[in-house]
Formats: C-alpha cells, sequence, structure tokens
C-alpha cells in the first residue's frame, strides 16, 4: 500500500508561498532598473559613433565602391542623436515612476517576513502583496514595449546597414590572406565564405574556401585543412589547402540562378552559368552567411556597370580608351579575337595562333 502523504501545515505552506514571492520580488528589483534598455540605447550610440571610423578604415584599405556608405553613416549619425536624447529622457521618467512603485512592495515584504509565525496576518499582507507583484510586473514590461518603440525601428536600419559593412570588412580581411592577385585596375567587391558543389550536390569532398566578386572577375579560391593521412578512418595529420580553383570574368556570366535548400530553406544556393570559351560551363555554390539574392544583385550591378559610376575614384579614362582601341583582328594570323579584355591588362594573346597582342 502507498503511503499517505503528511498534510503540509499552514505554517509550512505559508513559508514556500513567502519564498515564491520574495523570489518575485527579486525578479523585479533586477528588472525595475530597465537594464536592458539602458544597454541597448549604450549599444547603439557605439555603433552610431563608429561608423565613419569603420568606413575611414576600408577606404584606407582600398576599397572604393559605395560612396553612400558615408552618406548613410552621416544620417544615421544626425538621425540617432534627437532619438537618444529623448528616449534617455523618457528612460529617467519611467525609472523614477518603477522605482517608487517598487517601495511599498519592499517594505509589505519585510512586514510579512517579520511576522511569519502570525499566519493569520502574513497571509492577510501576502495575498495583496502578490497582486502589487504582478501589477508591477505588467508596468515593467508596458515600459520596455515604450521605450523599445522609441528606437526599434532605426535599430532595424543600423542593423542593416552594419551587416553589409560588416561582410565588406570580413571580405577585406579574408583577402589579405588571399592568392588572388588583382590587375592594376581592379577592385574587391564582396567575398562569402562558399562550397563548390561540383555535381551540384554537396558532400564532404566538395572544396570550401571564399567566393570573391571584384569589378571585373569572379574568383573561388579553395582555403580549408584537409587530410593528408588517416588510420582506420581517424585522420592523424592535415594541411592547408589554399587554390584559386575558379577565375572567371563577370562579363562570361550569362546567367545566375538562386535557390534556398534544405529542410527550413534556410540554406543559400547560387548556380552560375558561363559562356561558351569560359573555364568552365557553370558552377554551383553553398554560401554561408550571406543571401543568394544579394550575390545575384551584385553579380548584375557589375555587368551592368552600376559599381563603376558608385566609386570614390572614377575609373581612368585612359583605360578606358586603351580597352577600346584594342585591336579584335589578330594582326599576326587575322583571326577574330574573343579574349575578354579586363581593366589593367597590358597584353593578350591570340587563341588561334598565340600571337601576344600588347594593349
Amino acid at each position: 500500500m502507498s503511503q499517505l502523504q503528511t498534510p503540509i501545515s499552514p505554517l509550512d505552506q505559508l513559508t514556500k508561498d513567502l519564498a515564491a514571492t520574495q523570489r518575485e520580488v527579486n525578479d523585479l528589483q533586477s528588472k525595475v532598473n530597465l537594464s536592458f534598455i539602458h544597454d541597448k540605447l549604450e549599444d547603439l550610440q557605439t555603433k552610431v559613433n563608429g561608423l565613419n571610423k569603420r568606413i575611414g578604415d576600408l577606404r584606407q584599405k582600398n576599397y572604393i565602391f559605395d560612396t553612400t556608405l558615408e552618406v548613410n553613416a552621416k544620417d544615421f549619425v544626425r538621425r540617432w542623436q534627437p532619438i537618444y536624447t529623448t528616449t534617455k529622457v523618457r528612460l529617467n521618467k519611467e525609472l523614477i515612476q518603477l522605482k517608487a512603485d517598487i517601495k511599498p512592495i519592499e517594505q509589505q515584504l519585510v512586514k510579512a517576513t517579520t511576522n511569519l509565525n502570525n499566519v493569520t496576518l502574513t497571509r492577510q499582507i501576502l495575498v495583496p502583496l502578490k497582486v502589487s507583484v504582478e501589477n508591477l510586473s505588467q508596468k515593467i514590461s508596458a515600459s520596455e514595449v515604450l521605450l523599445r518603440g522609441m528606437y526599434d525601428s532605426f535599430e532595424r536600419e543600423l542593423n542593416s546597414f552594419t551587416k553589409n559593412l560588416l561582410n565588406i570588412e570580413w571580405t577585406v580581411k579574408e583577402f589579405e590572406s588571399s592568392n588572388i592577385k588583382l590587375l592594376l585596375h581592379e577592385f574587391l567587391i564582396m567575398g562569402v565564405k562558399a562550397v563548390w558543389t561540383r555535381d551540384g550536390k554537396e558532400d564532404k569532398d566538395d572544396p570550401g574556401g571564399t567566393l570573391y566578386l571584384t569589378d571585373q572577375r569572379i574568383f573561388f579560391e579553395q582555403k580549408e585543412e584537409v587530410a593528408t593521412k588517416k588510420l582506420l578512418f581517424i585522420t592523424k595529420e592535415r594541411e592547408l589547402r589554399q587554390e584559386v580553383l575558379i577565375d572567371i570574368p563577370v562579363q562570361m556570366i550569362e546567367s545566375v540562378q538562386t535557390a534556398k535548400q534544405g529542410i527550413f530553406k534556410n540554406q543559400d544556393f547560387l548556380e552560375i552559368n558561363f559562356a561558351s570559351g569560359s573555364q568552365y560551363n557553370s558552377a554551383q555554390f553553398h554560401i554561408h552567411n550571406q543571401n543568394c539574392e544579394d550575390w545575384k544583385g551584385l553579380i548584375s550591378k557589375v555587368q551592368s556597370g552600376d559599381f563603376d559610376k558608385n566609386r570614390t575614384e572614377e575609373v581612368d579614362k585612359e583605360v578606358i580608351e586603351k580597352i577600346k582601341n584594342a585591336p579584335t583582328i589578330c594582326p599576326q594570323c587575322g583571326a577574330t579575337i574573343a579574349v575578354t579584355i579586363l581593366r589593367g591588362m597590358e597584353q593578350y594573346s591570340c587563341e588561334f595562333c598565340g600571337a601576344i597582342i600588347k594593349l
């Protein structure tokens, strides 16, 4: 037979209820300071104030695209200051009221604790005290919603802007250790961690690395540690494999398809189809931490010349003329030259006879 449970005494039950209320009050004492809001405001202040330096650092590292970066940074600073000031004033007002509201709760809790042995009196204190705790909890939540509403739209815009900035910063930093050699008049636009899915289906042997886009070419550079020695399926030795596997002019890209794959459709894939005569007919990439549609847009902007119109320094007109006036007929064999000529090239060769043609 199961043993009957000993009934809890009124005093023991009151002690448990009082302990639960004490925990709720402790939680309120933490929340009543609205620390989350205060910390968020200071974090946004730091981010906004640091925008100009971050952009300046990128310019010093030869990132020349998107002159709207400086314009938008200036606009964020201009818009943020009144939001920050207004929200701080309202925050202080809410703090004064909430701290005033918690004082009688703390006093009643002390009174209940010191009269614990008087079950009837303590219970009379505890019942309305729990109601006051619940009311204040709702009031704190309402204050948080009110204050967040004063800056959340701005924060969303800032987060979108800084996400793009972070991607550019990561690209510039990653490229510092790349084996890719840019031409004299070629500049980096964006990079992304990627896996080249050679057969269209990703597997463990597919090369991982970085997909880079410049204003003239698209590259894939494998950069990963690979197993060089295994014993009973256990890797014993590894080496860094770093090699530029794809190097194709952007103008040789005929089309770009995007796809969301995976169970939750949260994996971004790019399929790039190249013109006849390219290094590859097509290549599919699983890109990480960036949107495939954004990359399709970047490639389109390079092909349309939009990036050339949005630079901190104009394209050298002499270089443009050089390319315009480049021979399209081989002076040696008379064949039509189909080579894509890029800014910064000093010479190119006839694909039929091999003759070197200087620009």
